[in-house]
């Protein structure tokens, strides 16, 4: 029987200690060792992190050294899911979900495909889990998906999204491994000029609850939103550069100390 591995992103190597997992770099160098060295057949399958650039260099050298490599199944990983096209991310590796299942009138279900790329790990890495703030982002995006793509009809791509409220709960740590955005449609209330909802957001993982979200937004004609917009912004740097104008130069310098 293979052997079952997780192939997490290199950010992750902390979790990969110690377990049957490894890091992208890892099956790089893995791919490249001959079938004789390698003790039993190993199967893997795509955790969180993962990089497509470096799934492509590992397929591209099990290609290359086939001969070599018929104790690595890589038919897990090559199984890729899409990434969300409605998550309002102009970077693919900032889209942190993957394509939207429809299960009822008003409750969804996505992948969560977190790519070590994304902005939000552009700094460091603390731990084994995946850090709350990603979560946060992926309940967002998760929002602004639906809601484009199975409710606002022929106005896709033309809305500004204005949250109202958001609260998050943390309930257990969700590691570099597969998990699942659930999201339900509580309330709407859609006319001509905005489009109000409520929503609840969850993300499991092996079917317990990591973090929940409420969520009230409001959707409205971008046209709107960048006039008031633009009208505010004006108003507010008029207004601070009027109080600068009034303070002494020795207010102004304690501003800065």
């Amino acid at each position: 029987m293979a052997k079952k591995m997780m192939v997490v992103g290199d950010k992750f190597y902390e979790f990969a200690k110690g377990k049957n997992a490894v890091t992208v770099s890892q099956l790089e160098l893995i791919t490249q060792i001959p079938a004789n060295i390698i003790d039993g057949k190993s199967e893997f399958f795509p955790g969180q992190g993962i990089r497509d650039d470096f799934l492509q260099k590992i397929f591209e050298n099990q290609e290359k050294n086939k001969h070599h490599n018929n104790n690595i199944d890589l038919s897990g990983l090559r199984m890729s899911v899409e990434k969300n096209t409605y998550s309002h991310k102009f970077v693919s590796s900032n889209t942190l979900i993957g394509r939207c299942s429809q299960l009822a009138e008003n409750s969804f279900s996505l992948p969560l495909l977190i790519d070590e790329r994304c902005e939000l790990m552009a700094d460091h890495q603390t731990g084994q889990h995946v850090q709350g703030m990603l979560l946060v982002e992926a309940c967002r995006q998760t929002f602004i998906a639906v809601t484009e793509e199975f409710y606002m009809g022929d106005k896709v791509n033309s809305s500004y999204y204005v949250i109202n409220n958001m609260n998050i709960d943390f309930s257990n740590f969700l590691f570099p491994l597969p998990a699942t955005i659930h999201y339900e449609l509580m309330e709407k209330d859609i006319n001509e000029r905005r489009a109000r909802f409520k929503a609840n957001v969850s993300i499991l993982q092996n079917k317990l609850l990591c973090s929940s979200m409420s969520v009230s937004f409001t959707v409205y004609p971008s046209e709107v939103i960048n006039a008031k917009e633009s009208e505010m912004a004006s108003a507010t740097a008029s207004a601070i550069l009027n109080a600068l104008n009034n303070d002494s130069y020795a207010e102004r310098g304690a501003m800065h100390v």
